[in-house]
């Protein structure tokens, strides 16, 4: 049976919690991470050598006013790739996995990519019964501001599928981590690296300030032809 492949992405869903994540109800916000999100994400979403996928967006009702005229601003996305109400997502998933047994839920940031065969991998990648999580360890650092890139390898970052049963995950379950990204790799596991490719480029810009200590990296390629013939696979 075919895969069902959902990538799920969290634009400003969580701002509903309080503290630092209330800085995605403002229209400042949302439209700089729009912006970012057209140039680098949904460029590698696009950009997939196998189409069979879909994307949700998730964002927070108290903002669907905003994000819908940011929206207008950009042309129309693929029936494929879709922004939904935070609390319409676990619907619009089910309606989407169907009758499939299981479905493979890929994680990714907002500001973030995917090598262009990523979802064609996952498609090839017959994992073993008992595996829970498909984990990329190895990817770039793109510094957007200076247009210069690094490798990076980590053993457990944020670029990670999980492989759900189903009638489980609709009934409730969830694979549960305590380190947050870092603890995915505590769960039965099997480490995607499909032909040695990086799988997955970091985009630091403005205003991630998270990621600004990536910058600190040493092993940087500023040449600009080699920096566009590796940022060509990902966006």
């Amino acid at each position: 049976m075919t895969k069902t492949v959902v990538v799920e992405i969290e634009f400003n869903n969580r701002s509903n919690r309080g503290g630092v994540y209330r800085i995605g109800l403002t229209p400042q916000w949302i439209k700089y991470r729009m912006a970012v999100f057209m140039k680098y994400t949904l460029q590698s979403l696009l950009k997939q050598t196998n189409r069979n996928f879909h994307v949700f967006i998730r964002y927070t009702e108290r903002t669907e006013g905003i994000i819908r005229a940011e929206l207008r601003k950009y042309p129309a996305l693929p029936a494929h790739i879709r922004f939904v109400a935070d609390k319409k997502y676990e619907d619009k998933l089910r309606l989407t996995v169907g009758s499939s047994p299981s479905f493979y839920l890929v994680r990714l940031d907002c500001d973030d990519t995917y090598h262009h065969t990523f979802i064609s991998q996952l498609h090839k990648f017959k994992p073993k019964p008992s595996t829970r999580a498909l984990i990329n360890q190895d990817g770039y650092i793109y510094d957007s501001i200076r247009h210069r890139v690094a490798t990076v390898s980590k053993s457990s970052p944020p670029f990670y599928t999980w492989i759900y049963n189903s009638e489980q995950y609709f009934g409730g379950f969830r694979y549960k981590t305590v380190d947050g990204h870092s603890g995915v790799i505590k769960h039965k596991h099997e480490v995607l690296t499909t032909g040695g490719k990086r799988n997955y480029m970091v985009v630091v810009h403005n205003r991630n300030t998270l990621n600004q200590r990536l910058l600190k990296q040493t092993n940087f390629v500023a040449n600009r032809a080699k920096v566009d013939s590796i940022i060509r696979k990902y966006i």
